[in-house]
């Protein structure tokens, strides 16, 4: 059975699945180029249909992740929150806002669906639509290695939810414990805080958790006390003065109050409600549901620090981060729905290595249209090792892309992690404003000595889902990658999971004696990661780095003698 997930959310994109595999997942921002774009992902249907050659009457089926609106189950549960919450004129007014704002919203990326799929001709095939936080919760569960868990996800909202709790055993039907409603939306208020700080909400919460560590979080702590609390294994949030479900809401009150505390530290209690909130969540899901499995997924476990929490809560002994935890997944979640909807079980994933991949004669091509200087190493690791280790800026592009908002090597940006200074000297090479240190990519056979309480079970730390408290060791080796709080967000590597990668970092090694290099997005800020060979090369044109890493070839600024 073929299916054919499609999302057309903020990240929209599509993905493949066939009798239960997971074969493809894109998101269409590499496509034309806008970052977390919401059009219609008629490229990423294209390349689909094209790298399997389907025709559409190929497809058995479409499946959607958004758009269902609110549940008939769910309905009353919403409406009496409305009554509870509504108790003066202000909080009316905000939940009005925010539930005209949802319809009105919903009701136009339906309609564009609609004219997308009539457009490219897919509009007669059978189609199902799967509620957001249901989608997100397919995501955590199904395509992790777990036979059984607790499913919790989080985000600003979907079909007027901001959360749900699960329990999921592979084959059967999930039991949904709670569902949150859009008016307690933790995410809407890190958004909020995100906007207030200075950044972009929906894009840069990354940004307020890196500040977060340079903050002190009991200066303003009790201040964001007022918003939430947890009672009973809910999600509470008192709208008014302090708090709107929604990202862009304005609060003079909140606002004329903040302005008296530095931006680390609101970004440090604002992280800590979070993870309080969070937490305690958790903790009472895990005791009524007497689990030791957590799988999670939606916007707001793309918080690394928070992650790092969870993992390590008394009690769990596994733990999961779908890696494209954010919206962009949501189609591959649908897809599963309907996927054992119709009875085949989804397998769960080995790697997100799901997207285009060029062959050496296309990267070929493209090098020599470019008139770079470039040479076919028949040393290709080793020289590589020793830009890296002389200080060079290293463009990784091999293999198929990754799917989800992590480079894994891939389309990647390497550089050595001995230097202290790597991350302000990246931040002004890709022009970017990173608070946390770059990311490191570790080999496995170090990883212990690197990253405590690191085992082969941590399975976030292969797709860079989580923090980790560092060791002496990685602190004195590798500086660059360690974040004034002492963890980092690592990525480790076998020669099973990334052959190239493993294969430049032995080779690094042997030459440094450090089993790490920084690994970060090959990307410019503001753009999506690159798709193609002539992406690469336009990166390395601009000066983002010094070299440009396409096995086998080995491409330089310089141009060519013509």
């Amino acid at each position: 059975m073929k299916i054919l997930g499609i999302s057309n959310t903020k990240d929209s994109g599509a993905c493949l699945i066939i009798d239960g595999k997971l074969v493809a997942a894109v998101n269409e921002e590499r496509f034309n180029r806008e970052k977390l774009t919401r059009e219609f992902p008629e490229n990423s249907i294209k390349w689909i249909l094209k790298e399997f050659k389907l025709k559409k009457n190929n497809i058995d089926a479409l499946a959607f992740g958004a758009w269902k609106g609110i549940e008939t189950g769910f309905f009353p549960e919403y409406i009496n929150e409305v009554l509870t919450k509504a108790k003066s004129n202000t909080t009316r007014k905000y939940i009005q806002s925010r539930f005209y704002g949802s319809s009105n919203s919903d009701k136009i990326s339906l309609e564009r669906l609609k004219q997308g799929l009539k457009k490219m001709g897919l509009d007669k095939i059978p189609f199902y639509f799967c509620s957001h936080h249901i989608a997100h919760a397919y995501t955590a569960f199904s395509f992790s290695q777990m036979n059984n868990a607790l499913v919790i996800t989080l985000d600003g909202r979907g079909d007027f939810q901001s959360g749900s709790v699960s329990v999921w055993k592979r084959g059967k039907e999930p039991i949904v414990l709670r569902l949150e409603s859009e008016l307690d939306s933790l995410g809407a208020f890190y958004g909020w805080i995100t906007k207030f700080l200075g950044f972009t909400p929906d894009r840069h919460e990354g940004k307020v958790t890196g500040l977060a560590a340079r903050g002190n979080p009991k200066i303003c702590l009790h201040i964001f006390k007022k918003i939430f609390h947890t009672k009973n294994g809910r999600i509470s949030a008192e709208i008014g003065d302090y708090f709107a479900p929604y990202m862009k809401a304005k609060l003079p009150k909140l606002e004329k109050i903040l302005k008296k505390y530095s931006k680390e530290d609101i970004a440090a209690a604002a992280q800590k409600i979070v993870e309080d909130v969070v937490i305690n969540y958790t903790k009472y899901y895990l005791k009524k549901t007497n689990q030791s499995n957590l799988a999670v997924s939606g916007g707001i476990f793309a918080n690394v620090l928070l992650n790092m929490h969870l993992k390590e809560l008394k009690g769990v002994k596994n733990f999961f981060v779908f890696p494209h935890m954010g919206d962009g997944g949501i189609s591959v979640g649908a897809a599963a729905y309907v996927s054992e909807l119709h009875g085949k079980i989804v397998k769960p994933i080995k790697d997100v290595y799901l997207g285009p991949n060029f062959s050496e004669n296309e990267c070929k091509k493209a090098i020599l249209k470019s008139k770079m200087n470039y040479s076919k190493s028949k040393k290709f690791y080793k020289e590589i090792a020793e830009y890296l280790d002389n200080g060079k800026i290293v463009g990784l592009f091999q293999g198929k892309m990754e799917f989800g908002p992590r480079a894994l090597g891939n389309r990647s940006v390497l550089a050595r992690t001995t230097d202290k200074n790597i991350t302000k000297i990246l931040n002004k090479r890709l022009s970017r404003t990173e608070f946390m240190p770059f990311a490191p990519i570790t080999l496995e056979k170090f990883a212990r000595e690197n990253y405590k309480n690191w085992n082969k079970n941590s399975l976030t730390s292969y797709y860079m889902t989580s923090c980790y408290h560092c060791s002496k060791e990685l602190k004195k080796k590798s500086p660059g990658v360690v974040h004034i709080d002492n963890t980092a967000r690592p990525q480790i590597i076998t020669k099973k999971n990334n052959p190239v990668v493993s294969k430049i970092l032995n080779e690094y090694y042997k030459i440094s004696g450090t089993p790490s290099l920084v690994n970060t997005s090959f990307n410019l800020h503001e753009e999506p990661i690159v798709l193609t060979p002539e992406h690469a090369l336009t990166l390395l044109k601009k000066e983002g780095i010094d070299v440009l890493a396409i096995p086998p070839y080995i491409v330089t600024k310089k141009k060519r003698m013509t």
